[in-house]
């Protein structure tokens, strides 16, 4: 009878060795894939972190090329509003000198009139006025009577002359400023459109760099649908894995007669995950069980141990195989170890700064898996610990310091 037993747990040794290695192969593989998605899709993220810092500094020099071309436009408006002064102005002094030149005119006019006609009457004959004079005194007297009309009215003439002379005099310097507005409107104009020769062309490398923005994406998105798709099948095949060991890993169980939990805390046979000189209850900063919600999205139904470290290493509580090693939501960094001796037992480590192992990977006790962080929904740099037991990976959280010895 004890022969049979013996054969019967040597067998099971060779079938779960034989399965161990055809997963480590399986598993090995899958990763080297993983890997090379992984390392294409940080090439990728570089050029997409590269596009999107040059697609920010182009829509920066759009606006920047945006407000100049406001401040020129407004500069121009300001411009024509002095033209439409000007313009307004030149027509006004035009409209004055025209009335001028009809009044020169009629004046002149005027002045002929009187000047012939008191010719024709012999009254401004200056020998008439000489000859037909009684003395000297009615000759001086007449002579200065025909004088003074004549000279108020070429006065007249010379005033309204003088008087057209300045409004042309200032129309000119109207015209000049009006000259010197255009000269400066025109530079303007051609400012203008230089900024919006260089706005056409940053919109066009802006649309460009969007759209390899959006392909960059796709092409992260495909990196991360084959890592997704690697995870999913090394953690299918470790499942498949322990399904078909399932019965000499439970042979194995009964035959140690070891268990994990024990009746008192810290008596357990789990290792410490963390260097010894934190083994002690004064560095869990929180224990398992109910809680009040110590920061927004954390769980108040802790179902596991917090331990306030800082960016230590971390170990495998006990050997086993690496269930999963990624981002979880919440958790932030996150392992799972599958203990394959000890039936459906795993221990979890949350919040980590980096990871040592990867997915499929086989570890041993005590050897480092990784190094304590602040990732994920954290209150500050701590180990999240958990032990699950159950029929599958997603077992019931139990309270780790009954598993634990300490």
């Amino acid at each position: 009878m004890k022969r049979k037993i013996l054969c019967v747990l040597l067998i099971s040794i060779l079938l779960s060795t034989y399965n161990i290695k055809v997963l480590a192969a399986s598993v090995d593989s899958l990763n080297k894939s993983k890997s090379q998605a992984e390392a294409g899709k940080s090439e990728a993220q570089a050029q997409l972190n590269s596009i999107q810092s040059e697609k920010k500094s182009a829509m920066e020099e759009v606006s920047e090329i945006s407000s100049q071309m406001s401040a020129v436009q407004a500069e121009i408006d300001g411009l024509q509003s002095q033209l439409d002064e000007l313009n307004n102005s030149i027509s006004t002094k035009e409209s004055e000198i025209e009335e001028k030149e009809k009044d020169i005119e009629a004046k002149q006019e005027l002045l002929k009139t009187r000047l012939v006609a008191m010719y024709k009457n012999g009254n401004i004959s200056y020998l008439d006025v000489l000859l037909g004079s009684s003395n000297y005194i009615d000759m001086i007297a007449s002579y200065d009577a025909v004088k003074e009309i004549a000279d108020a009215d070429t006065n007249l003439i010379n005033q309204i002359t003088a008087e057209k002379g300045e409004l042309e005099e200032k129309k000119k310097e109207l015209e000049e400023q009006k000259k010197q507005v255009d000269t400066i409107k025109e530079e303007k104009e051609a400012k203008n459109q230089q900024l919006a020769a260089k706005k056409a062309e940053k919109d066009a490398r802006v649309s460009q760099l969007t759209a390899d923005e959006k392909a960059k994406q796709a092409e992260i998105d495909k990196f991360n649908s084959a890592i997704a798709s690697a995870d999913a099948e090394i953690r299918r095949q470790v499942e498949a894995a322990k399904r078909s060991s399932s019965s000499s890993s439970s042979s194995s169980s009964s035959s140690s007669g070891t268990s994990y939990s024990s009746g008192g805390r810290g008596s357990g046979s789990l290792g410490w995950p963390l260097p010894s000189r934190y083994a002690s209850y004064s560095y869990i900063t929180s224990y398992y069980g109910r809680r009040a919600q110590p920061t927004a999205g954390a769980s108040t139904n802790h179902g596991a141990i917090d331990i306030g470290v800082s960016y230590q290493p971390v170990y495998a509580a006990e050997s086993g195989v690496v269930v999963t090693a990624t981002y979880v939501s919440g958790y932030g960094n996150f392992i799972m170890i599958w203990h394959r001796s000890r039936g459906e037992l795993y221990t979890c480590y949350a919040h980590l700064s980096q990871y040592l192992v990867s997915s499929g990977s086989s570890v041993s006790r005590g050897q480092q898996i990784a190094v304590s962080g602040n990732t994920g929904i954290s209150t500050g740099p701590h180990l999240h610990f958990e032990v699950r037991s159950g029929g599958s990976s997603s077992g019931c959280r139990v309270d780790p310091l009954n598993y634990l010895s300490l």
